[in-house]
């Protein structure tokens, strides 16, 4: 080889380089397995609205990525031990530790739902009586931080909607999204419930493992997270699986 040639080739790297930080950089990226933000579908193909957007956000960025559906409590040990990038879920103590929170995704209402009849006013109705939390999910701080309210783990919002209907839970907490797809996926229509207690909102953000430094990767990462809020592609694909559901809390 020339050294003329040569010259020309290292040119061309650095070129390369500069115009896409994530050239030659693969993410591994794992999403919450609780339906609607990530499920397998009836061909066993995994889906999901924070699947769909961990996916678009890894491409507007420019990087091959692999994406891999994981039980909350996984999500954490994966990035935990730097066998994951990043995931998009809610914020709670372990995450801080071992992840860093780059960017909001989208905010969404948390809510507490009960069978019609007795509606619930206050955290206080649900004093001595049982809730249906997804296992490892932290959804409301006055609730979390409420000795009086039982707690009971469940695997998802399915079996959440399931053990209320059958009046084994009094209550189950979530997303009005998680928790209004679960039922229409079950045929349940939303009369069969009292209206909702709001109790908060809550982001889904993009925690991305302390264990991976590169700085350039988190820019990328950032950067494409803002242009997809920015040209509503983030929200269209919430849409896309909530149908005609009106999940977000209405703003005077």
């Amino acid at each position: 080889m020339t050294q003329n040639l040569k010259k020309k080739l290292i040119l061309f790297i650095i070129l390369i380089t500069c115009i896409s930080p994530a050239a030659g950089e693969s993410l591994t990226i794992v999403t919450i397995k609780v339906a609607p933000f990530g499920f397998n579908d009836a061909n066993g193909k995994p889906t999901g609205m924070m699947f769909d957007i961990s996916n678009r956000i890894a491409e507007e960025a420019g990087f091959d990525y692999t994406n891999t559906l994981l039980p909350y409590a996984r999500t954490i040990m994966k990035l935990q031990r730097g066998q994951a990038d990043f995931v998009l879920r809610f914020s709670n103590e372990q995450l801080s530790v071992i992840a860093e929170p780059l960017s909001s995704i989208i905010s969404m209402p948390i809510i507490l739902l009960s069978q019609a009849g007795n509606a619930l006013k206050t955290l206080e109705h649900l004093h001595g009586k049982t809730v249906g939390v997804i296992r490892g999910g932290a959804f409301d701080n006055n609730f979390d931080n409420d000795t009086a309210i039982i707690k009971y783990d469940t695997n998802d919002y399915s079996q959440i909607i399931k053990m209320l209907i059958r009046g084994r839970l009094d209550a189950g907490i979530g997303t009005n999204v998680g928790l209004y797809f679960s039922a229409s996926k079950l045929g349940i229509k939303p009369e069969v419930f009292n209206p909702p207690l709001h109790l908060s909102a809550k982001d889904f953000i993009l925690h991305f493992s302390k264990r991976n430094k590169n700085t350039k990767t988190k820019d990328a990462l950032k950067n494409s997270v803002e242009k997809l809020k920015a040209s509503g592609e983030i929200k269209n694909i919430v849409n896309s699986y909530m149908g005609k559901f009106k999940w977000e809390t209405p703003t005077n």
